[in-house]
């Protein structure tokens, strides 16, 4: 029955058999596709030190995804956050794939896009620790896509190698020297002609905000990586904290030219309120994702007194990035996402 059900759906869709089962399989599954290729040396074998920097480099990319979802920072080196460290040990591998030589990095995905409503709309929403814990795994592939699609750019599509000033915005974007070591470790091997990473977002999950789905990293492309990871490695270490939450409280206070956010966020495994100020176009979109219930994303220096009201200085605010809502996804997504939410300066103009 199973096999007549997808040889139906595949002549529906205009697709083979094994393109519907596999979606099938993957239905709550977000599978991130590492393959290495050679037209000389890899088919459905590979030489065994480009296998090993393949399998490392796997380990890598995810660890270090793992960092730049908790901080954004050039250079973690021996400062790796335990919980990156941790998140890479449950991680997943899937048997190879044919195709060159293809490694499946597995991540479960059975989360909801917004908290519910069932509290009232006249009552705010409480964040659930558990509910957080779970997206974890989704809002490290989400930063992993986005960090290579960065660096990519820069290493790839570029004429020219980047400047300094280029290598500190794109960490502000999850490029870290951690993820460039995992990038460039497969191409130095000198048996590979391109690394590719392909990202299957979960079906059964609307998928994250403005991606691509596929980045590419040819063997010419090494010099420039290992640039890069060498301009972070030696830049001054610059650190921001990447929080997570739902929007409790948008306050307009009279006589300032700002607005003021309550959120609650999930930080150190602990529900905490974090406030912190946005300009006027910022603070509009916090007000419709507290309506909303929608989770959001907040980058910036985190200030956590002890026995005060944690603050932020905020750099940047928008929509959780791991997920759309299903409006977005039919739609295409909106570009709201706001890059620099900083409060506005005295003069009136938004501060850079």
């Amino acid at each position: 029955m199973v096999q007549n059900l997808t040889q139906e759906l595949a002549k529906f869709e205009g697709r083979s058999p094994e393109q519907v089962r596999e979606d099938i399989a993957r239905q709550f599954l977000d599978i991130t596709k590492l393959r290495a290729a050679s037209a000389e040396l890899i088919d459905d074998s590979i030489p065994l030190s480009a296998g090993i920097a393949l399998f490392e480099s796997a380990k890598r990319l995810v660890t270090a995804s793992a960092a730049s979802t908790l901080l954004r920072q050039g250079n973690f080196g021996r400062n790796m956050p335990k919980r990156a460290i941790n998140h890479a040990k449950h991680v997943r591998l899937g048997h190879t794939l044919q195709g060159s030589y293809i490694i499946p990095i597995i991540n479960e995905v059975r989360v909801p896009d917004v908290y519910t409503l069932d509290e009232g709309l006249d009552r705010q929403p409480s964040l659930d620790l558990q509910v957080e814990e779970a997206r974890f795994d989704r809002r490290v592939t989400t930063t992993m896509a986005h960090a290579l699609e960065v660096l990519e750019e820069i290493a790839v599509t570029r004429d020219s190698a980047p400047s300094p000033a280029e290598v500190h915005d794109a960490v502000a974007e999850g490029v870290s020297r951690e993820l460039c070591d995992a990038v460039f470790q497969v191409l130095s091997t000198g048996q590979v002609d391109s690394y590719d990473i392909d990202f299957q977002w979960a079906p059964a999950a609307t998928p994250p905000r403005l991606l691509t789905g596929r980045v590419d990293f040819p063997k010419e492309s090494a010099r420039v990586v290992a640039e890069i990871a060498g301009t972070l490695k030696s830049s001054e270490r610059v650190e921001e904290q990447v929080i997570y939450g739902i929007i409790t409280n948008c306050a307009a206070p009279l006589h300032e030219g700002n607005g003021r956010v309550t959120i609650q966020a999930a930080i150190g495994g602990r529900a905490r309120t974090v406030r912190f100020d946005l300009d006027w176009q910022s603070f509009a979109l916090a007000s419709r994702y507290m309506a909303e219930r929608r989770p959001v994303f907040v980058r910036g220096v985190l200030h956590m007194p002890s026995g005060r009201q944690a603050t932020m200085d905020v750099s940047a605010f928008g929509p959780d990035p791991s997920t759309m809502t299903l409006d977005e996804a039919l739609e295409g997504a909106d570009m709201d996402v706001v890059q620099s939410a900083l409060p506005p300066s005295r003069d009136g103009s938004a501060e850079s």
